[in-house]
């Protein structure tokens, strides 16, 4: 993985919460620095100086013009233009991915995968309500709503190399702004669920996936096939028995 540029480095930090700080100018009583070139500030011009140097441009005499060649010089032939250069490669980009996060009392995560411009619709919501009530019999509340958004705005990514993303998600789902790690994680949507199953440097616990909320909602076999495959791989048991904590 090549090094990250300094706007990328700041929107990386930023997306995993890390609030920096970069100072502006040379503080006060600060030792001095061999990594920063702080500018010299330009020593005020007053009027009266702007106007002199301004007399002194209008009383320069205009350039005197050389005399003319008697026997003026043929010019030479025109070399052939060069060959255009290639066109240079389009850079593709990975294609965006936005998600709602919701944080359940269990301490339970729903990775929620949408489209960019697609926020939940009623049936969408309507859906989770039930899939939840199902889970957990009991009832469950939901702790807080979050949104994650990739890429940040001035951060490129090659496509088919989408290690920053998965960073970048797993970084978030352990952020600050959870009170703690969460116990699992619920993913909905194929492309997040193969982000989070794949074996990474910031590991998460218990990661489940789930077809998208939309073929739930417009297949009702993948509906069925779900439920008999979170009976199968532990979810239910899993998400049952986890008490709530918030």
């Amino acid at each position: 993985m090549q090094p990250l540029a300094a706007q990328q480095r700041y929107a990386t930090l930023k997306a995993m919460g890390v609030t920096l700080w970069v100072p502006r100018k040379r503080l006060v009583g600060a030792a001095p620095s061999h990594q920063c070139d702080w500018p010299e500030a330009a020593a005020p011009v007053s009027g009266k100086e702007k106007l002199l140097a301004e007399m002194q441009n209008h009383q320069q005499p205009p350039a005197q013009t050389p005399p003319s060649d008697p026997h003026p010089v043929q010019p030479a032939k025109p070399e052939p233009a060069p060959a255009p250069p290639p066109p240079a490669a389009v850079l593709e980009t990975t294609p965006p991915l936005v998600a709602d996060v919701w944080l359940l009392a269990n301490g339970w995560q729903l990775v929620i995968e949408r489209l960019q411009e697609s926020p939940l619709t009623q049936p969408d919501l309507r859906l989770l309500q039930n899939l939840l009530a199902a889970l957990y019999p009991g009832g469950l509340g939901i702790v807080s709503q979050h949104a994650f958004a990739w890429p940040l705005p001035g951060v490129p990514l090659e496509r088919g190399d989408e290690e920053e993303l998965n960073l970048s998600l797993r970084a978030f789902l352990t952020g600050a702004q959870f009170r703690s790690p969460p116990v699992g994680v619920l993913v909905f949507g194929e492309r997040s669920g193969q982000l989070l199953s794949a074996h990474q440097a910031l590991p998460l616990p218990d990661v489940y996936t789930a077809p998208s909320l939309e073929q739930l909602l417009q297949n009702p076999q993948a509906k069925q096939a779900f439920w008999q495959q979170a009976g199968t791989n532990g979810l239910r048991a899993r998400f049952a028995s986890s008490p709530v904590m918030m």
